[in-house]
């Protein structure tokens, strides 16, 4: 029977509630208890998704002293996942924390190093990998159908009005948030580039604040880059596109083309298999999955869901996560790059 991992959020925020709402569907997991110095927000968490009582503490030492916790899921603003995950580490407890890893490749590296010294296990959370379309592109790049990779890029043309900078104050900040509709919003999209495309060797990036005047960082965001594997490549990031349009990953070579954009609205090959027109079929996009829609959420929860469960069960077996420290670093060293290039106008980064 497979082991049940006792789980602990810590930040009952928008997306802590996600993992609220989660863990307990996991045959893997059982959530134990809540942090937050704000009860009242473990308990509306608790409430709206209709899960009965657990411990909620305002003090993570007091949780970590008084409850029994194999992994804690850290939901706290970006740039406050460090403290946390080290006393969490420090009690010889795995960590799961909400992306990114942290804000600066420091900071990351610095949890990365406990994690291993206190031999527990490290692990973030980029749940569009767990998403039919974009695994099918995953494995035709693994399998090689694209041939010579000419270009990939990532999109997320987003919109976010003003209060949603205002209803929560850390958003928009570079101490909390780390950077804006970038480290924020697009990150996601990042990831799925870097992981199917290959690692980025070099960006050079243009940035500012086009129609939310009140936050610190970027609204909008453009990126040329270059791949390791000598592939050409662009990343788009924007809260400040309306009214919003879903996410987009493309890749092109020489001998195919994929598009993933909540579904597959390509995905040709020189070379075609009986299976590629049932994938298509099957992965029809669905706009009502945008961003800009009523049961988005409730699709990510299963993607969140999918990333959770895998993550458990890797450690189960003693290996490391598909989405481990080392691994979710390579967005956040993307994100940082293209930030360096955009204060320096666009002279071009390597990657770090």
């Amino acid at each position: 029977m497979a082991k049940q991992w006792r789980c602990a959020v810590i930040g009952a925020g928008m997306v802590g509630s996600t993992h609220v709402r989660v863990i307990p569907t996991l045959p893997n997991a059982k959530l134990v208890a809540i942090c937050d110095p704000k009860k009242e927000n473990a308990e509306n968490a608790l409430k709206k998704a209709e899960q009965p009582p657990v411990p909620i503490y305002s003090s993570l030492s007091d949780m970590l002293a008084k409850e029994q916790i194999d992994v804690v899921h850290i939901a706290t603003p970006s740039g406050l996942h460090l403290e946390p995950a080290l006393e969490a580490i420090g009690a010889g407890i795995n960590v799961i924390t909400e992306k990114p890893l942290e804000i600066t490749l420091e900071r990351a590296d610095r949890m990365m190093e406990a994690a291993e010294k206190n031999k527990v296990k490290i692990a973030c959370i980029f749940q569009n990998r767990w998403k039919a379309e974009n695994r099918a592109v995953k494995q035709a790049a693994e399998e090689g159908r694209f041939g010579k990779l000419t270009w990939a890029g990532s999109f997320t043309p987003w919109f976010r009005p003003e209060k949603y900078y205002e209803d929560v104050s850390w958003r928009g900040t570079w101490k909390f948030d780390g950077g804006g509709a970038i480290m924020n919003q697009s990150i996601h999209s990042i990831d799925l580039l870097q992981w199917i495309a290959g690692p980025v060797r070099r960006v050079s990036a243009y940035a500012g604040t086009r129609c939310h005047p009140k936050i610190e960082t970027e609204d909008t965001l453009t990126c040329a880059l270059q791949f390791q594997n000598g592939a050409f490549g662009t990343i788009l990031g924007t809260t400040a596109l309306f009214p919003g349009q879903p996410p987009r990953i493309e890749i092109g070579g020489e001998n195919g083309t994929a598009i993933s954009e909540n579904g597959l609205k390509t995905f040709s090959f020189r070379e075609a298999k009986p299976e590629d027109q049932e994938l298509l079929t099957k992965l029809t996009p669905n706009p009502a999955a945008s961003p800009t829609k009523s049961n988005a959420a409730a699709l990510n929860q299963q993607a969140h869901a999918n990333n959770i469960s895998s993550i458990l069960e890797a450690w189960e077996k003693g290996a490391e996560a598909e989405t481990n420290g080392a691994e979710s670093r390579k967005s956040l060293a993307i994100v940082l790059a293209m930030y360096e290039s955009a204060k320096r106008d666009g002279e071009p980064v390597d990657i770090k």
